[in-house]
This record gives structure tokens, sequence and C-alpha cells, in this order.
């Protein structure tokens, strides 16, 4: 049975072509935009799966984006994919996500179980914008 470990949101992956060890750079939470609506220009979405019937399980996941009025956007959808180790990584390029308004959005990985869809993961992304307010003078930072 395939299960969810974990899953990180960053703006660069990097593996080593000789140990396979991966790195998760410049993990965000949060992102202030310029304006509105804004395009964010690269990010990862990585995950950690575990099998403990290895050549044996496949997964199938799909990723979705949440806007903060509810809307939900699937962004990537997989073919089944069989796992061959123990541990299985996946990372998700998402390149241009258009961001529309500010508030808090919620990237939504579900695994496929059977006939229907499991959610194992939410994270949340918070929008804001830059303040456009000058500061009075004679005040520092």
């Amino acid at each position: 049975m395939i299960s969810h470990i974990w899953s990180i949101l960053c703006e660069r992956v990097s593996i080593d072509k000789e140990t396979n060890l991966i790195s998760y750079l410049t993990c965000i939470e949060e992102i202030t935009a310029d304006k509105m609506p804004a395009i964010h220009q690269l990010l990862v979405f990585g995950s950690l799966w575990q099998t403990d019937q290895p050549k044996k399980d496949t997964l199938s996941f799909r990723l979705s984006l949440i806007s903060p009025l509810g809307k939900e956007k699937i962004l990537v959808e997989s073919d089944p994919q069989l796992i061959d180790k123990e541990r299985h990584r996946t990372n998700i390029i998402l390149n241009g996500i258009p961001l529309e308004q500010v508030g808090k959005y919620i990237f939504k990985l579900q695994m496929k179980t059977e006939e229907k869809w499991k959610t194992v993961s939410e994270l949340p992304l918070k929008i804001t914008v830059k303040s456009s307010t000058p500061r009075p003078e004679g005040r520092g930072l």
C-alpha cells in the first residue's frame, strides 16, 4: 500500500547525480506581489511517498490549486506510475502560476485509491501586495 509521507512548496529543487540526495531551496509560505493579478514564475511542489510493496504498487496523483474564493483548478494529474522502490519522490515543476487575488491559496494533493480520490496533503500559500503607502519623513526603517 502506498502512503504519503510529506510535501513541501519551494522555488527550486536540486538532486545530486552521484548520491541521489535532494535539496529543496527557498521554501515558500507567503509571496508578496507588486500588484495583482500576478504570475509567480517558478514553484516546485515536492512530495515523498512510501510503499510496502515495491514493484507491485502504482501511484496516481493530482495536484489542485484552490483560490481564496474557493475555486479549484487541477494543475497536474499523473498517469499511473509503478513504484519500484520503498520510497518514491515526486517533484512537480509549476511554471507561471496565475494568482488573481490576495489571500490564502491551497495546494491540494490527492492520490487515487481504487476508484476515488483521497486528499493526502494541503499546503497554504498566502498572497499579499506590497504597500504603496510612503513612510513619514524622519522615520527610519
